[in-house]
């Protein structure tokens, strides 16, 4: 059975104004040290670093500064998101997703959110309904498992029981997560780069950044 598998940040949702801050304000929170958010942006992306409390982390490494406990550094990131997360807005909306649920396509979700950002986010936009599964980050448990380990796509695929999928992913680390996938399990999802945030190159069998060439690209690769 083939199915279609989502990233959240950069593909469903704009994050700009929301996660991109936070790690702003929680780097200077601990340093001190205002940086741009296009430096914040080039150093995550460029880095392939999916989880943002961990390119906080980095960044004030980077910047010299004594890094302070991690479960200190997620509360204060944490605290930061909460005040900045009703600025997110969809890039893929409802009409899209039920549009390919109506057409029986099998969906699911990877993520590196925490669960309580991921059940925020879902249940304001009422997008839970249309995935039949979902691996967030709590999911996967062990840090060392998170994307771009592909641990969290070897869970969804199995939730799943999918024998082919296409991930619609954003970035460098999501690109990573399939091709170490491939590399285990032999080439059974390929990648597809969505560019509507993010728009570096990265190797694809198909990439857009338009909603409606997404859609129909996906609809046509289920048939």
């Amino acid at each position: 059975m083939r199915a279609v598998i989502f990233d959240v940040d950069g593909v469903i949702v704009d994050v700009r104004d929301s996660y991109h801050h936070a790690i702003k304000k929680t780097v200077e929170h601990f340093t001190g040290i205002s940086l741009p958010l296009e430096e914040i942006r080039e150093f995550k992306f460029s880095r392939g670093i999916n989880n943002d409390w961990d390119v906080s982390l980095e960044l004030i490494k980077k910047l010299g500064k004594e890094p302070p406990p991690y479960g200190e550094l997620v509360d204060v990131f944490e605290s930061f998101y909460d005040e900045l997360k009703d600025r997110e807005k969809l890039i893929l909306g409802r009409d899209f997703f039920k549009e390919l649920k109506d057409r029986g396509v099998l969906l699911g979700i990877v993520t590196g959110r925490p669960k309580r950002d991921l059940s925020y986010l879902f249940e304001r936009f009422s997008l839970w309904e249309f995935f039949d599964a979902v691996v967030d980050d709590d999911d996967v448990g062990d840090i060392s498992l998170r994307k771009p380990h592909p641990y969290p796509l070897e869970m969804c695929m199995g939730k799943l029981s999918a024998g082919e999928a296409l991930y619609v992913g954003d970035n460098r680390a999501d690109w990573r997560m399939v091709r170490d996938y491939n590399r285990m399990h032999g080439e059974r999802v390929g990648f597809v780069h969505f560019k509507k945030v993010s728009d570096e190159e990265l190797p694809a069998i198909f990439a857009t950044d338009d909603e409606g060439e997404l859609l129909r690209f996906l609809i046509d690769w289920v048939r």
